[in-house]
């Protein structure tokens, strides 16, 4: 076409010096309005609260830490650093996960760790309402034979021992790094059915109270906090207090690239949440 290698120059030029271009005006427009509506940044208004994270504590654990995703004990800590609510603790033998469950108080959930096996009920590395001794003894055989006959490349790592919680609504939260734009705020319905559902919505940082609130309504999982039939309504302020503080340490650390808590167990109205399991990514 007319004037395609003059375009074609001044574009390198332009994606060289970080300038943006758009080959057709309407999608000039469509990047001012999304412009227009981020105009929150600079409007003063809607504060939300600020989180105050233990950032040393933090910057010690993630300094110590390898590239890839980190250790559950290591991402648990880090995660309450930043008022996450993340229960339970690492057991690197039997008689240590007997040992934990006996401190935290039965009935307990035994959960395989392995950085192999990104999903644990795919291995069978799940055991619920372990009620004694003798049952978390039983509850790790088990998880190991599953384990070694599903996925026998596989290194186990000992198991996460953790107090069984209540009741409540599964959703998943998390942030992702994005090149340009920085933390992406993630919400939606977690549990076993993030994948199948993909009822999932992301949001840019920072956030204010119009779109974290957007945030949950904008998906089935945030809807159905308000109470659905049997359902009583779960506690919208700990989800809120959950996202700000994964905001807050994806800001603090650039280096953690991917950070969710799936499930997060939201409890009814004022009762809070429990983060039932933190993956945090540190990047090389």
């Amino acid at each position: 076409p007319m004037g395609e290698r003059l375009v074609t120059e001044a574009r390198a030029y332009l994606s060289a010096a970080e300038i943006p271009w758009f080959r057709f005006p309407e999608d000039a427009a469509a990047a001012l309005s999304v412009l227009y509506r981020r105009g929150f940044r600079e409007r003063p208004g809607s504060p939300l609260p600020s989180v105050q994270g233990d950032r040393a504590k933090a910057e010690r654990l993630l300094r110590d830490a390898k590239p890839g995703f980190l250790p559950a004990g290591t991402a648990a800590e880090i995660a309450r650093c930043y008022g996450l609510p993340a229960t339970g603790e690492a057991a690197n033998g039997v008689e240590e996960a007997v040992r934990a469950a006996r401190r935290m108080g039965y009935p307990v959930a035994v959960k395989l760790l392995s950085r192999d096996v990104p999903h644990k009920s795919e291995a069978g590395g799940v055991e619920l309402n372990v009620g004694d001794d003798e049952s978390v003894r039983s509850a790790c055989a088990r998880i190991a034979e599953r384990l070694s006959r599903r996925f026998p490349e596989a290194a186990p790592e000992g198991v996460w021992v953790q107090p069984m919680a209540p009741e409540g609504q599964d959703v998943i939260v998390g942030v992702v790094r994005d090149p340009q734009f920085g933390p992406l705020l993630m919400f939606g319905s977690g549990g076993v059915e993030v994948e199948g559902l993909h009822d999932v919505a992301f949001a840019l940082a920072p956030l204010d109270r119009a779109c974290l609130d957007h945030l949950l309504r904008s998906t089935w999982a945030g809807r159905k906090l308000n109470g659905y039939r049997n359902l009583p309504p779960a506690d919208q302020d700990a989800v809120r207090d959950v996202l700000l503080g994964l905001e807050r340490l994806a800001e603090d650390f650039p280096a953690l690239s991917e950070l969710e808590v799936n499930p997060l167990r939201v409890f009814e109205r004022g009762r809070g949440a429990a983060a039932l399991d933190v993956r945090f990514r540190k990047g090389p």
